[in-house]
């Protein structure tokens, strides 16, 4: 919420405070219940599930801080306070976004660690720009995070590429294992990004950024439920070769 005009519109609140309560329950199930509620029959990852409560809970927040200092903590500074804002939103959710996504991916453990060094600018941009109230983060932070994004996006595509080999090698069934449908997803991170980025208050466009999380939460929570957790072929090998008694011997 860039201005005023989504705190005064009833409307807009009720589907704010929707999309926050979605996500707070959408992490409440994932971290309470173990069976699932979509597909009985899928045991699913709890490493991704972890991962998923981390991302449902860095949506809540972000709903939560965007109306606390737009209504308690620096009302009277918008520059600052959309500073913070957004530096919080792209601290916590976006990565760990690219983290969830990363984690269906199991033909392999994947590192994480370099997204920290990556979003470490976006930090030091918002401290230099809140201490000379310069208003220059707008234009700085939004080609540095267009770069992110494209090289997150041609990333993930080719570790997607290596799953797909990956599972073709390992298994003949291929139900409930691909993640094809996570470009989807990324498409709508990425939509939801330009629209933030590009929404300069307009009450339409907060609207559709709403509309758009309660989209990505639906789809993550069937993803997290119906996405089959996975052995390597060579872990199972190892499984299988491990000596055994022989207790016709005995």
């Amino acid at each position: 919420m860039y201005e005023y005009r989504g705190l005064q519109d009833m409307f807009f609140m009720m589907l704010y405070g929707g999309a926050a309560f979605f996500a707070l329950l959408a992490c409440l199930y994932l971290l309470l219940r173990r069976g699932n509620a979509f597909a009985d029959d899928v045991r699913s990852s709890r490493v991704l599930r972890r991962w998923t409560v981390a991302f449902m809970a860095a949506i809540f927040a972000s709903h939560v801080w965007w109306v606390l200092l737009g209504t308690q903590f620096l009302a009277d500074d918008r520059l600052v306070r959309n500073i913070i804002a957004i530096t919080l939103d792209h601290l916590t959710f976006v990565p760990l976004m690219m983290c969830v996504l990363i984690r269906m991916l199991q033909d392999r453990r994947r590192p994480l660690w370099p997204l920290i060094p990556l979003f470490a600018p976006i930090a030091v941009m918002a401290v230099v720009c809140i201490v000379t109230h310069n208003d220059a983060f707008w234009s700085m932070t939004a080609y540095y995070t267009v770069f992110l994004v494209i090289a997150y996006i041609i990333y993930y595509v080719c570790a997607l590429r290596q799953y797909g080999r990956w599972l073709l090698d390992n298994y003949a069934d291929l139900e409930r294992k691909e993640v094809w449908q996570s470009l989807l997803l990324l498409a709508f991170i990425l939509f939801v990004h330009m629209a933030y980025i590009n929404n300069e208050g307009t009450l339409f466009m907060e609207y559709l950024a709403q509309v758009n999380t309660i989209i990505i939460i639906a789809f993550l929570l069937w993803r997290v439920e119906t996405l089959q957790e996975l052995e390597s072929e060579e872990s199972e090998n190892s499984e299988n070769s491990k000596p055994s008694l022989n207790l016709t011997k005995i």
